[in-house]
Formats: structure tokens, C-alpha cells, sequence
């Protein structure tokens, strides 16, 4: 594998958001990370981008190895190699990611040399290269333009193509199109999953998309609260998904034969972290709750598929 995640736990003083998550991925994989808002996945991935520590957390517990090389254990000097050449970031946000004063071309120009060693006419040759892989018109204008020029997706483009200038092996998509309409998501999504599959790299996408999920991923780990309750391939989840909450996420996608007032919520709110629930976290919300799931956390089963659930009342075989 690529990157592996086991048994990862990070906190902010005395309180744990993210705790006991575990997933894989390899080459040419795509792994959906969804859940809610407050689920733990942008924590995860600031874990794995060795970034905690900018926002005051730590990882307390478990491991982060890619490629055999274990990231937790690595100062911050040796860690720079990794992050962003590497190992890089989608931010979700391209309004927020770019820098107001400086034109686009040369920010996409710092990744590939610093982690490439280009020189500046290299660098500028190799982003216009990336621009156009990113169907961005006229790559060559758009090169000397200032962020304020550009629409929302094609400042997305751009976030892309810094990402890709380290010539990295993994990319983390924290909900890359999360300030986009809707048929712009569509597009940037499918020219991802374009250039991954080409490149053969490998992509965490995070999102709370389930059907971007069904459209675009390999595998999927659905977090809620901190942990991930269900892991399968994402044909297993959206024929066969056994947890609850998993259940609850696929009912909420929009279909073309709901009728008017057809669809179904799910109800309550993700508890806060200063108040989580004790056993199943997902117990004040689950209406197939027990009783040994208002006094037990459910670890995460994995069956002889590569399905795994945490759920009590789940049939794992």
C-alpha cells in the first residue's frame, strides 16, 4: 500500500475529535472519505499533511506510513520533503488558497521549483503543460493573470495544478469543489479523476458527497464522529451498506422519481466533541439502538469482502 492510516487518534488538549481511524490506499486508487460536517475528515487529512500542529493538535496515538516511511515520527525539516511533493493538497476553498497579490502562473511555479529543482523557464514551461492538462484556455494569458481575474473554477484549476507541479504520488482533496455551482463541481471532478487514473496516482477525496462518491471513487470510509464506522468498496456500500448511518447518507442522495417532500433526513445532529455520547457515538441518532450500544464503542469488523463496520447490530460475517 501506498499510505496507510492505523489506529489514528489526534487531540486538542483533553478532547479527541479524531480517534481509531484506519484505511489504505494504493496507486491508481481513489478513496472516498465521507461523512458529515464535524465527522473528522479535514483533521484526517491535516494529520496526514503533517499540519497539525499549525492548529494547535497532535497525533497521540497510531501511525501514518507511506511508502514505508513513517510520517509521525519525522521533524518537520525531513517532513517539507514529503508535503507537496510527495504527498499534496486540494484545498477546499480556491478563494482563501491563492495568494491576492501574486499572478497565478508563478504560484503554481513554487512547487515544481522547490520539490523539482526547475529553474524558472522549466517551471513556467511545466505549469502552462499542467494549465492546459486542466483544459484551462489559453494557458498562456491566464499565466499572468492575478486570482481576482479568474472565476471560481478556474481558480480551482489553478489550486489543481499547484497541487500536481511537485509531481506528487498521493493528492488529498478536501472537498475540492465545495464553493463551485453545480455543474462546475462536475466538471472538476471529472477532470480529476482523469488525470489520476492517467498518472496513476492515488487521491483521498474528502467530501460529504455521496453521490460524487458513487460517481468517481474506488473504495470508500465513512466517518461520524471522529471514527470510521464503515469501509468497503463502493459497489459493497451503495448495494449492501450495513451501518445505520451509512444507510441514512445513501437515502439522502437526490433521485429524479423522489416526488415532492420524499426525502429523508436524517435527524439530530453530529454531537459535539465536548459532549459525545458514551458507547456507539451514533446512538441518540440510530433507530436500531440496543442496549449494549448505549455502553460499548463498536470496533471496526472486517469480513472475509474487505467490508468493515463498526456497528453492534450489524450481521458481519
Amino acid at each position: 500500500m501506498l499510505l496507510t492510516v492505523e489506529k489514528l487518534e489526534i487531540a486538542f488538549g483533553v478532547f479527541s475529535p479524531v480517534d481509531d481511524v484506519t484505511f489504505s490506499i494504493d496507486r491508481g486508487e481513489i478513496l472516498g472519505i465521507v461523512g458529515e460536517s464535524g465527522s473528522g475528515k479535514s483533521l484526517t487529512a491535516t494529520a496526514i499533511m503533517g499540519l497539525l500542529s499549525r492548529i494547535g493538535g497532535q497525533i497521540v496515538a497510531g501511525r501514518i506510513c507511506f511508502d514505508g516511511a513513517e510520517l509521525v515520527a519525522l521533524p518537520e525539516r525531513q517532513l517539507r520533503r514529503y508535503r507537496g511533493g510527495r504527498i499534496a493538497l486540494i484545498t477546499q476553498n480556491p478563494m482563501t488558497s491563492l495568494d491576492a497579490m501574486m499572478r497565478v502562473g508563478p504560484q503554481i511555479d513554487q512547487a515544481a521549483r522547490l520539490h523539482l529543482g526547475l529553474d524558472r523557464c522549466a517551471a513556467r514551461t511545466r505549469s502552462l503543460e499542467l494549465m492546459a492538462d486542466l483544459r484551462i484556455p489559453d494557458p498562456a494569458l491566464v499565466y499572468g493573470l492575478y486570482p481576482h481575474q479568474l472565476s471560481g473554477g478556474m481558480k480551482q484549476r489553478i489550486v489543481i495544478a499547484m497541487a500536481l507541479a511537485g509531481d506528487p504520488e498521493l493528492l488529498v482533496a478536501d472537498e475540492p469543489t465545495t464553493a463551485l455551482d453545480v455543474t462546475v463541481q462536475a466538471q472538476i471532478i471529472q477532470i480529476l479523476v482523469e488525470l489520476v487514473k492517467r498518472r496513476g496516482l492515488a487521491m483521498i477525496l474528502i467530501t460529504h458527497d455521496m453521490g460524487v462518491v458513487a460517481q468517481t471513487c474506488d473504495r470508500v470510509a465513512v466517518m461520524y464522529c471522529g471514527r470510521v464506522i464503515e469501509q468497503a468498496q463502493v459497489n459493497a456500500i451503495f448495494e449492501d451498506a450495513r451501518h445505520p448511518y451509512t444507510q441514512a447518507l445513501i437515502r439522502c442522495i437526490p433521485r429524479r422519481t423522489m416526488t415532492r417532500g420524499s426525502m429523508q433526513p436524517i435527524p439530530g445532529m453530529v454531537p459535539n466533541v465536548a459532549d459525545q455520547p458514551i458507547g456507539c457515538r451514533y446512538n441518540p441518532r440510530c433507530p436500531r439502538v440496543a442496549d449494549n450500544c448505549l455502553t460499548e464503542i463498536p470496533g471496526l469488523r472486517i469480513d472475509t469482502g474487505d467490508h468493515g463496520v463498526a456497528c453492534h447490530m450489524a450481521d458481519v460475517a
